[in-house]
Order: C-alpha cells, then sequence, then structure tokens
C-alpha cells in the first residue's frame, strides 16, 4: 500500500488546525494556573495562639450542653465486617430445612425437588404462605447457601435443566467442580 503524500495545500491546513489547537490548550492551561493562584490566595494563614479559632459545627442536630465534649468519637475509615465467633454462619430454618434434605437424600437435588421438600416443610412451619412465596424463598435460600455462604455446590449435568445441589464438601474448593468419587450421588432420572 503506497503511502498518501500531502501536498502543499493539505499541510497548511493540517499546521493551522494544530496551531489553533495548540493555542487553545495553552489559554485553557492560563487559565487553570490563575485559579490555583487565586484559591492559594484564598487559603487562610495559619492563627496564632492569642485569635480564638471559630468553632467549626458539622451536619445534624446541636449538642445539647455546647460546654460538653462529644464523648464517643467514630474512628477513622470503613466501618469493620462483622465475624461470628463460632467459625460458621447461622443457618436459618429454610437453610437448615435444605441442607438437611440433600444429607438425608445423600444425593445431589435438582431444584424441583428440593421445592417439593419446601412445600411439605412449609405446611408444617409456614402455613400461611403461599406456593409462589415458597418458591422464591427457595431460590434466593438455594442463591445464597451455593454463592456467598459456600455451603452448597452447584453441579451443571447439561442433560437435565438448572443445577443440581449437593454439600460442599463433594466439591472440588478451587474450581468448584464435583469431584469423581461423588458422580454416583447425581441422579438425572426420576425414580
Amino acid at each position: 500500500m503506497a503511502k498518501r503524500r500531502l501536498n502543499d495545500k493539505d499541510l497548511n491546513e493540517l499546521l493551522a488546525q494544530y496551531r489553533s489547537e495548540r493555542r487553545r490548550l495553552i489559554f485553557q492551561l492560563d487559565r487553570v494556573r490563575e485559579a490555583i493562584a487565586d484559591l492559594k490566595g484564598q487559603r487562610s494563614e495559619p492563627e496564632t495562639d492569642d485569635e480564638e479559632a471559630p468553632v467549626k459545627r458539622g451536619p445534624g442536630r446541636p449538642r445539647k450542653n455546647p460546654e460538653e465534649k462529644a464523648t464517643r468519637r467514630k474512628k477513622p475509615g470503613r466501618r469493620k465486617k462483622r465475624t461470628i465467633k463460632d467459625g460458621g454462619y447461622r443457618l436459618s430454618d429454610w437453610d437448615q430445612m435444605v441442607v438437611n434434605a440433600i444429607t438425608k437424600a445423600n444425593r445431589l437435588l435438582p431444584r424441583e425437588d428440593l421445592k417439593l421438600q419446601a412445600m411439605a416443610w412449609a405446611r408444617k412451619n409456614e402455613p400461611l404462605m403461599k406456593e409462589p412465596e415458597i418458591e422464591i424463598k427457595l431460590t434466593r435460600v438455594l442463591q445464597k447457601l451455593s454463592g456467598k455462604r459456600g455451603i452448597l455446590g452447584a453441579h451443571r449435568s447439561g442433560l437435565r435443566r438448572g443445577y443440581h445441589y449437593g454439600l460442599k464438601d463433594w466439591f472440588f474448593a478451587s474450581s468448584g467442580a464435583l469431584r469423581k468419587q461423588h458422580y454416583d450421588k447425581l441422579v438425572l432420572s426420576k425414580d
């Protein structure tokens, strides 16, 4: 591919454009320098000891007694996450129901099977809940336990729709794949 040569007219137009852009940028740079100089000039000098500094007020309701100092000060920085001392999370009744269903069956369960277990459990423990509410609650529990809590693992077989859920011990910690010795716990056909 041959290089295109610029003629004098194109070259002059290009140079004029660059010069115009350069003038505009120099003008903007001068404005920024002036603004910085103004701000430095407005900054007050450090106050001497004989002058009393005005009290700075933050937002919010003023103290009842202005002479009283604040007793508790907030530490700077981000608030620390709350940790649970026994090393694990406290499971709700719903969480416990799902974990118990998988443990009792000793196999990977699809969402449909867990839904049947949840419906039976909810009839006894949460009789006012309707079927759509139970489905939503089960979906949230499965997402929580297989996601941020890391109590359940999820396996997609590809032969059936959705995931099969099992205990996290049945899965590799690094990849999240199902361990070979637990493939027998994966049942794809209805019993």
